[in-house]
């Protein structure tokens, strides 16, 4: 399988897996926890402000959106600014926060088995995206050192 096949394959699993957490979640029946219900609904709200600033901030530099496939456009900078200096996947962490945070926030074990299926997933493309990001982009080795992959890091 080549590079470009499988990025076609991962952006396909990813919207099955987005898909089906969707489906969870309108389909089966709410659980009784309280306070993951609030907890959720915090960790939901804050992945969809770290997404639209990963977004807003990616459109800033380089005046076009992020693309969907783990395939890095040539024609784009490697955006350092905002989130990305200290996160350089900010998108999937916030992805990853709303999934998890609208699986606590449902409280059926069927959304918390797919929420951990999509941080699963997204370490793993964010793994093979980045073996690629370094034939792309010369300085990413030295940004990989400085900026976390999911979270800043605290040790330097």
């Amino acid at each position: 399988m080549t590079p470009r096949q499988k990025a076609f394959l991962l952006v396909a699993v990813q919207l099955v897996l987005l898909l089906a957490l969707a489906g969870v979640l309108l389909l089966l029946p709410m659980g009784q926890v309280g306070w993951a219900r609030l907890v959720g609904v915090a960790l939901a709200a804050v992945g969809l402000v770290v997404v639209f600033w990963a977004l807003w901030t990616h459109f800033r530099v380089n005046g076009s959106l992020v693309n969907i496939s783990p395939e890095p456009d040539v024609q784009a900078q490697l955006v350092q600014k905002g989130l990305y200096a200290h996160i350089r996947h900010p998108i999937y962490l916030g992805v990853m926060l709303c999934g998890v945070g609208a699986a606590l926030a449902h409280g059926h074990v069927a959304a918390l088995g797919l929420a951990l299926l999509l941080v699963l997933f997204f370490t793993y493309k964010s793994t093979f995206e980045e073996k690629w990001l370094m034939q792309v982009y010369p300085g990413y080795a030295a940004y990989r050192e400085r900026a976390g992959r999911f979270l800043p890091r605290l040790l330097k």
